[in-house]
This record gives structure tokens, C-alpha cells and sequence, in this order.
């Protein structure tokens, strides 16, 4: 019987872990429902730049820059991917949901507000708002 226990007592203490578990970095969610991404964004423009900057304390790596509107508002987009994300992007209509539960100024869009893009496979890509205009 204690050993009964001991397991269900295990079993216990795992699961509020596995229930909220975040992704690593690096780690993308794959198989994502759509109906979790309700945000509309529709990427008119794509400009790849081998040597990106991201702000003054950032080392240069490659990025993929994207002219967008989210939820109604012209934003440009960027997104450290590698090579294989960068192919599977083209301009197009696309859904997305905010990377974390953190809301947004007033219901808007910010700089440096964190998005995660779902691609046609169901996996999902990171993104940054960078810029914004009318």
C-alpha cells in the first residue's frame, strides 16, 4: 500500500509541470490548433539581411524581416529563423497569437511585442514587432 502512495504522491507533483510547461529556446510548437492563433496578419513583403541587428547590445545574425498588418495596423515584423523557416514564409495570410499571456497596451500592437506565427504545417514561428507606421 505505501508504495500505491509514493507513485500517486509522484504523479501529483509532475502534473501541474507538464501542464504549463513553456518551450525551450530554440524549440518552436509544432501540430498547433489553429483556433488557439485569432490574430489576422496578411505579410505583403519579405527582405532577408544576412547580418541583422536586433538592438546595440545584439550580436549580428541572420534574419528575416517581413512588412505586415496586424489586426488592422502596418507593422514590420522580424524573426531570427534559420534557413528552413525562411523558406516556408512567403507573403500571404497567416494567423498568430501573442508569445506570451502578457496583454497588449491598450488592445495594441507594441514595439518589441513577441508574436507566434502559424505556418501551413502547424508549426509555429517566432516574430517581434520592430517597426510600426500608418
Amino acid at each position: 500500500m505505501p508504495r500505491h502512495s509514493a507513485v500517486l504522491l509522484l504523479l501529483f507533483c509532475l502534473a501541474p509541470l507538464t501542464y504549463g510547461q513553456k518551450y525551450r529556446l530554440g524549440e518552436r510548437p509544432t501540430n498547433q490548433n489553429p483556433a488557439d492563433y485569432t490574430i489576422k496578419v496578411h505579410i505583403s513583403g519579405i527582405h532577408f539581411r544576412a547580418c541583422a541587428t536586433v538592438s546595440a547590445h545584439s550580436e549580428c545574425q541572420a534574419g528575416l524581416y517581413a512588412d505586415a498588418t496586424l489586426d488592422g495596423k502596418k507593422v514590420e515584423l522580424f524573426s531570427a529563423s534559420d534557413d528552413k523557416d525562411l523558406k516556408r514564409i512567403v507573403p500571404g495570410d497567416y494567423l498568430a497569437r501573442l508569445y506570451s499571456s502578457k496583454p497588449r497596451y491598450e488592445g495594441k500592437a507594441v514595439l518589441f511585442q513577441w508574436y507566434w506565427l502559424l505556418l501551413p504545417d502547424k508549426s509555429a514561428s517566432e516574430f517581434e514587432i520592430t517597426g510600426l507606421s500608418e
